[in-house]
């Protein structure tokens, strides 16, 4: 390419980047003295389930989305008007969601996001390794000695850099071979994350520097291979099982495998072959496929050999406890792109290593802003309650006056969490309020604040460095102006009472109708001997109902001789075999809800109107919704003509035609 089409090219680049931000800047409407921009409502309407729904392009629900954001905007204009982001009470509303939203943005960007990045970038390798295992020993009362297991693990790990054989070591002590290890499947465990930053920090070859802790004892680790890794494969394979236990048995199905070998080098198919000669009956019909698996689904061996092949590669015999295999590669499926896999490795992190990564998190800010317990008041906490009782029976009023719930429990940076802090954190935490208040439990209780207070603090410092935070904390303090000036305008006015929704009721009765239904009773059991003695006692004239008070086993129907009373055509299994029966028929057994059941149809009622009684709750709904949208139309229109609005159409539609 010459310099002259270069040069082209950047400044076709510029003038289009120069065309794009002046369509953002153009103004598509003004909503009293603020003006919206096209990009702004590209950018809100991209947030939207609008966009979702306009797959297609069309104009029509853009067209939706700009009058939405224009009565967002008027609201927003009203609540101004009316100081609501002056009122106490929604600023401290305010300020929570804050505090709560910069706790849960701050975790993600600097503890979850980073962590699941770096889980999957390791997950495109697999690891090997073996490991020497030193177990805690324990003296003859029980008391776990680590010292002594550390200084034998070190010991361990000075003779491995000085040439000594892991396998004589392993065989001295405890360990093994790991197999292939993927990342991300260990940090739940107690030195999890610290095994696997090992593993995947050396090199084929290299022994650990440290050993890693455990909840039962010390490893050793020493690295033996590390290779690419895929997400599966698939294969198709033969299988010649041994008959008998005689070397000559076992010689016959090694030699028919080497014989199917033969022909599959002479260019017989596989798919045939395996038809014809693989035990494995299953796969045999499909030509001897075993679809997609990944590592470490199959027996050793056999996985073993498929991930060392080539895609359209045969391979055997390979011997298992089987038998002898013959194995096609057929497919490699690779690792998936981030964006595919990050909500799966996300959900693992958060119900594993997540909880160990955020205790290390607290402790480095317990350092950071020098944490300290005061140690006095702490036993004064404890001299006051009942260790008998637990945290839910305790009636802390009784216990404490006010001065003494403000006493001071523990102190970071400029901050304190005192008695009553403690009080209504754990409060609020059902696991903490099931808790004895023992000594430990009041630890528990004395962390968990001072975490959530710690977190809180350092969160809502850092979320200010993000500039995106600002714009998100501002959506929020804006739905919540939004939601109080809607509450006041809008909900406050819809009256629910009996004197409004009975009119309603009967203004719009065709709505409010039951379908065809059927009145059935059921007979439940749980083996098939009872329910077949059951339906010859019907055959032979015995009463339904007497059967179903006698019998059935589900929980409060014996009462009711098994009535179901009236039920749709759809409401369960039941009903749905019900409504291809004729009244007074039975049949069955029915298999549902974990047992079997017998069913009787007693009526069929056709479709009737509902009772007020029966659709008032349908009723006020339905009228509360009709009449909230009357009132909020009134209101918006009253908006209008305050504040003025103007669209400009043209604008707007030639912006959305260059899509």
């Amino acid at each position: 390419m010459s310099i002259k089409h270069i040069f082209y090219l950047l400044i076709f680049g510029v003038i289009a980047a120069g065309c794009a931000a002046n369509i953002n800047e153009k103004v598509i409407a003004v909503v009293g003295d603020k003006k919206i921009t096209y990009g702004e409502f590209k950018q809100q309407y991209a947030q939207n389930d609008f966009a979702k729904l306009d797959s297609n392009g069309s104009a029509r629900n853009e067209e939706k989305f700009l009058n939405l954001l224009v009565n967002y905007n008027l609201k927003l204009l009203d609540a101004e008007k009316e100081h609501l982001q002056d009122d106490p009470a929604i600023k401290a509303e305010m300020k929570g969601y804050e505090d709560q939203l910069a706790v849960s943005y701050i975790m993600e960007h600097e503890l979850t996001e980073p962590m699941v990045r770096k889980i999957y970038e390791r997950q495109k390798y697999e690891v090997r390794a073996k490991q020497v295992f030193i177990p805690f020993p324990k003296d003859s009362l029980g008391t776990v000695d680590t010292s002594k297991a550390y200084s034998e693990a070190v010991d361990v790990i000075k003779e491995l850099k000085s040439g000594a054989s892991i396998d004589s070591l392993i065989h001295k002590y405890r360990g093994g071979d790991t197999y292939y290890i993927t990342a991300g499947n260990y940090l739940q465990y107690v030195g999890g994350e610290e095994f696997e930053d090992m593993l995947y920090s050396l090199k084929p070859g290299e022994v650990g520097s440290y050993p890693i802790r455990t909840a039962f004892g010390y490893l050793i680790v020493k690295l033996e291979e590390k290779r690419p890794r895929v997400e599966s494969v698939r294969a198709s394979h033969i299988l010649i099982s041994i008959f008998g236990n005689t070397p000559q048995d076992t010689l016959k199905a090694y030699n028919k495998a080497l014989a199917i070998m033969d022909s599959i080098k002479q260019g017989v198919d596989f798919a045939k072959l395996a038809e014809d000669n693989s035990a494995d009956t299953y796969s045999a019909k499909k030509g001897g496929d075993l679809g997609f698996f990944s590592r470490g689904m199959m027996v050793r061996p056999f996985d073993e050999a498929v991930f060392d092949m080539k895609v359209g590669q045969v391979v055997g015999p390979v011997r298992t406890r089987f038998g002898y295999h013959i194995i096609k590669l057929t497919d490699i499926k690779p690792i998936p792109p981030f964006a595919e896999v990050r909500d799966k490795i996300r959900n693992n992190y958060l119900n594993g290593g997540y909880k160990v990564d955020l205790a290390r998190f607290v402790d480095q800010l317990k350092q950071k802003y020098n944490y300290k317990v005061n140690d006095g008041v702490l036993k004064f906490f404890y001299g006051k309650v009942d260790s008998t009782k637990r945290f839910a029976q305790t009636n802390f009023d009784s216990l404490f006056t006010p001065a003494e719930r403000q006493e001071t429990l523990f102190t970071f940076d400029k901050s304190a969490g005192t008695i009553d802090t403690v009080i209504a954190i754990s409060e609020a935490d059902a696991g903490l309020r099931s808790l004895p208040m023992n000594w430990q439990s009041l630890h528990v209780m004395l962390d968990e604040s001072a975490k959530q207070m710690l977190v809180t603090h350092y969160a809502v410092q850092k979320a200010s460095t993000y500039p995106d935070f600002e714009a998100l904390i501002k959506q929020y303090e804006d739905g919540i102006l939004i939601y109080h000036i809607e509450e006041q305008n809008v909900w406050s006015k819809v009256e629910a009472s009996d004197s409004v929704l009975k009119p309603y009721y009967f203004e719009h009765l065709a709505k409010y109708y039951w379908p065809k239904r059927v009145d059935l009773s059921e007979i439940q059991v749980f083996n098939d001997s009872l329910a077949n003695a059951i339906l010859n006692m019907l055959k032979n004239g015995t009463d339904f109902d007497s059967l179903a008070a006698k019998y059935t086993k589900r929980p409060g129907y014996a009462a009711k001789d098994g009535c179901w009373g009236l039920l749709s055509d759809s409401a369960n299994a039941l009903s749905e075999a019900a409504f291809k029966m004729r009244e007074g028929d039975f049949a069955g057994p029915i298999q549902f809800e974990g047992g079997l059941s017998i069913i009787k149809v007693n009526k069929f009622v056709p479709s009737q109107p509902k009772t007020f009684e029966e659709a008032r709750g349908e009723v006020a709904s339905d009228y509360q919704e009709a009449e909230s949208k009357q009132i909020q139309n009134e209101w918006l229109e009253k908006l209008r003509k305050e504040f003025g609005v103007k669209i400009y159409e043209k604008t707007f539609q030639e912006l959305a035609a260059q899509k």
